[in-house]
């Protein structure tokens, strides 16, 4: 993991500025849902540089962090879009903001969107264990799929068995 996420201070204020915005426009799902997003991306983010910020995990830790991080996505963004419908409503002085079946829409869609963040997670995982994978071969020491360091065969089947 790299020691600091580049451009998360960037992007911490634009989201910031972005909350300041929202508070004075009318209600819009598709805003407040970026918003639960945003907030949720930018949270992971600075926990991710905090705490993980620097360390190497082997490919079994890499696999289950970006899992776990893309259902806390998913999760996290509905539950914090439901979290600033509630506040955008208690916030102005008129009418709901929303309306129930909005709401009822975000609350249904929750587990989906934790689903499909655990899947993307997963899927970039793989993606990135993969490319990181032939560096890892190609380490000063390690046999990886190069054969033995001395470039000796390591199986009597690569040495030319009696059975060929």
């Amino acid at each position: 993991m790299p020691t600091k996420i580049p451009g998360l201070r960037l992007l911490t204020v634009l989201l910031g500025v972005y909350a300041v915005v929202w508070i004075a426009l009318e209600g819009q799902l598709l805003r407040v849902l970026f918003l639960g997003m945003g907030v949720t991306v930018v949270g992971l983010g600075w926990g991710v540089q905090r705490w993980l910020g620097g360390r190497v995990l082997p490919l079994a830790g890499w696999l289950l962090l970006w899992t776990g991080l893309g259902l806390v996505l998913g999760v996290g963004s509905g539950g914090l879009t439901l979290f600033f419908m509630a506040l955008k409503t208690g916030l102005h002085a008129h009418g709901p903001e929303f309306t129930p079946l909005q709401i009822a829409w975000v609350v249904q869609r929750t587990p989906f969107w934790g689903l499909l963040g655990l899947l993307l997670g997963l899927g970039l995982a793989l993606v990135l264990g993969g490319v990181a994978a032939p560096e890892v071969a190609e380490t000063p020491g390690s046999h990886g799929s190069h054969g033995s360091p001395a470039g000796e065969p390591e199986t009597p089947h690569e040495a030319g068995s009696p059975n060929e």
